[in-house]
């Protein structure tokens, strides 16, 4: 670099009579000598320095002496070379005096004419698009090529696509009939064309990726590389998604005929809560749906505020490491611990209504939306939320991806296998997948991070709180249980003149109760029902809409004998309209749904997700009642069974497998 960084480049002596122009050095591009060859790094050095003697004023003997260039040679290197417009619109600068470096397109002037061996069309493309039958062609090719100017929605257009118009906008100008170029070529000229295609995407590198890599692309380009990304303090920003399972499993139902017949279902869905500060997940929850629906964000957000406890398992008496769990269970004074943030996708189940009004009202976070200036977040980006899904990663090479019912992440990953008949042989139960899930996430919390100085997230989290960070504040315990219950304004109906009993219309059911016929005063006024237990929705909280509680009500017929939700409900009412149920007035309509599912034929649909749904409820009911899981119960009951049974005899030919469904139907 010389002294003076900023020098003045006059008309060269030798008769050219060029325009002042300020040369500033400090601002040329530099490039990697080191890179060179030994032999055309000598060339570009002996270049460089007779750049520096010419700007410095040097003779013309003194730079031929110093590096074997003559002065109008150095001239035209810096006027012709250095100082010509790059595409990247600065200067070529030092990047100009690269040996064999091209810094001009080369523009062909003569007449194109054919060798013997189709050679000698260097040029022809743009020999065409100056010639009278390419007038305004080049125009047109590149508007196929980028689209209209100020067209959003961009379709992705092939090449060959590109290349068909293109041949047939040249017939419609008579080039083929004339027999010129590309037609008196072999490949049509695809070759050229394919190249000017590649050159018009690179100068448009913003809606090359619309084209070429499509909305994923253009997602992935907004998304940052997370250098500047804030410091998080523990449950100041929380990420949410939802993940589906790539294993296929079954559900074993009672057969008409003894026993149990196995039948597969769909894939169901993990919706997960994990801390950004410490990447310990904080709660979760298995979605038996075919899609995730607000209620399975809310059970997951109540999940992260209820303690944990580690599960009784079946498959493994010590699946969980030491230290496993989620906070709650490691760090008590956890649990009901609220957050401020919530980072979600643009997916209706996490930004409805529901969600962001239970996040407001009893956790005190606001959702960070996709479009919000402060969010990292998209749909479907996987660089957006880039904590929760590495965690999804985790969770699927080190967990259901392998085992021999995976479905992989897509189906090359299947590599010949047959999940659905693995499913079937191994007789793998979506029971199974809820405990292996539980025991995955809480042995997670315990394995070290390489992204926190190995360090475990639960080790971090303690780490952090034993820093002198105040505590988070707590979620009320009542208003958590209450969190996933659904509340409607319904209006008391029934009449005196005609003695018909009081009543509500709530969720496709009728509500009533016997104090209710004392009550005529209230006829015609509304009122607040509620759902305390959201998984048994045979009974209803009433209350006036100043807020004064009157009592409980129950369902008619054919909802008051099994426990169920809401979704199971809608379910069976969307059967019933299809006319694959027929509900008897003073049947049970859970009962009716479980007989429909267990009777279709296994070469039919996957079994309703809502019988998942209300075998899950009456498992839980049976629990409750038996003050004891159904895993240790069934546990207890095989060692006395053995004892008391002979070979031979049908107790010993009895199904213990789990859950038992009539037993759970029993209590």
């Amino acid at each position: 670099m010389t002294r003076r960084s900023r020098l003045r480049v006059d008309g060269h002596s030798n008769g050219d009579a060029g325009t002042s122009r300020v040369v500033d050095l400090g601002t040329w591009p530099a490039i990697d000598e080191l890179a060179l060859s030994l032999d055309r790094r000598a060339l570009y050095r002996r270049r460089e320095r007779a750049i520096r003697l010419y700007l410095e004023g040097a003779t013309d003997s003194l730079i031929q002496a110093a590096c074997g260039i003559s002065r109008g040679q150095t001239y035209r290197l810096l006027t012709e070379r250095c100082l010509k417009q790059h595409p990247d619109g600065h200067v070529y600068g030092w990047r100009g005096l690269l040996p064999h470096a091209r810094v001009k397109s080369y523009q062909r002037t003569a007449p194109l004419e054919l060798n013997a061996w189709s050679g000698g069309a260097v040029g022809a493309l743009q020999w065409l698009f100056e010639s009278p039958a390419g007038r305004g062609l080049e125009e047109r090719l590149r508007e196929r090529i980028l689209g209209k100017r100020g067209e959003l929605e961009v379709s992705r257009r092939p090449r060959m696509a590109v290349f068909r118009w293109f041949l047939a906008e040249l017939r419609e100008r008579g080039v083929e009939r004339r027999g010129e170029w590309p037609f008196n070529v072999e490949k049509r000229g695809y070759v050229t064309l394919t190249r000017y295609i590649d050159r018009v995407l690179a100068e448009s590198p913003a809606r090359a990726r619309q084209l070429v890599g499509g909305q994923e692309a253009v997602r992935k380009a907004r998304s940052g590389d997370g250098t500047r990304r804030p410091m998080m303090a523990p449950f100041e920003r929380v990420e949410c998604d939802a993940h589906k399972l790539d294993a296929r499993m079954m559900v074993l139902v009672p057969s008409p005929h003894g026993g149990t017949e196995p039948r597969m279902i769909h894939r169901l869905w993990v919706v997960v809560l994990i801390d950004v500060a410490s990447r310990a997940v904080i709660g979760y929850h298995l979605s038996l749906r075919r899609e995730c629906a607000a209620e399975d964000v809310l059970r997951a957000v109540r999940c992260a505020l209820l303690p944990w406890t580690p599960r009784e398992l079946q498959f493994s008496g010590e699946a969980y490491v030491p230290g496993a769990g989620l906070p709650s269970h490691r760090l008590p004074q956890l649990t009901g611990a609220c957050w401020n943030e919530f980072s979600v996708d643009g997916a209706l189940a996490n930004t409805c209504a529901r969600v962001e009004g239970v996040l407001r009202d009893v956790v005190g976070a606001k959702i960070i939306k996709p479009q919000d200036p402060s969010s990292y977040s998209c749909r479907r980006g996987k660089d957006d939320r880039p904590f929760i899904e590495s965690f999804f990663g985790h969770l699927a090479a080190g967990g259901f991806h392998r085992l021999a019912t995976t479905t992989g992440s897509s189906p090359a990953d299947k590599r010949g296998a047959d999940p659905e008949a693995a499913a079937f042989a191994t007789q793998f139960q979506f029971e199974y997948a809820e405990e292996l899930l539980d025991t995955l996430i809480a042995n997670y919390n315990a394995t070290p991070h390489s992204g926190l100085g190995y360090r475990t997230p639960l080790e971090q989290l303690e780490r952090l709180m034993a820093e002198g960070m105040s505590p988070p504040r707590t979620a009320d315990s009542a208003a958590v249980c209450r969190m996933v219950s659904v509340r409607k304004l319904c209006t008391l109906l029934g009449g005196i003149k005609s003695g018909r009993r009081p009543h509500f219309n709530f969720a496709n059911a009728r509500y009533s109760a016997e104090w209710l016929c004392l009550r005529t005063d209230l006829l015609g006024q509304s009122f607040w029902l509620h759902l305390d237990n959201e998984d048994d929705a045979r009974y209803a909280a009433v209350s006036t809409q100043q807020g004064l509680f009157l009592g409980l009500v129950r369902a008619a017929p054919p909802w008051h004998r099994t426990p169920h939700s809401l979704y199971v409900r809608k379910a069976i009412r969307a059967l019933e309209k299809r006319r694959l149920l027929h509900l008897a007035s003073h049947g049970d309509a859970v009962e009716a749904l479980i007989r429909y599912a267990e009777a279709a034929p296994g070469s039919k649909l996957p079994v309703h997700p809502a019988y998942l749904e209300a075998r899950r409820i009456l498992q839980q009911h049976a629990e409750r009642l038996a003050g004891e899981s159904m895993v240790s119960r069934a546990s207890h009951a095989e060692p006395a069974a053995a004892d008391a049974a002979t070979p031979g005899t049908p107790e010993t030919r009895q199904s213990t497998t789990f859950p038992p469904m009539r037993r759970a139907q029993q209590w």
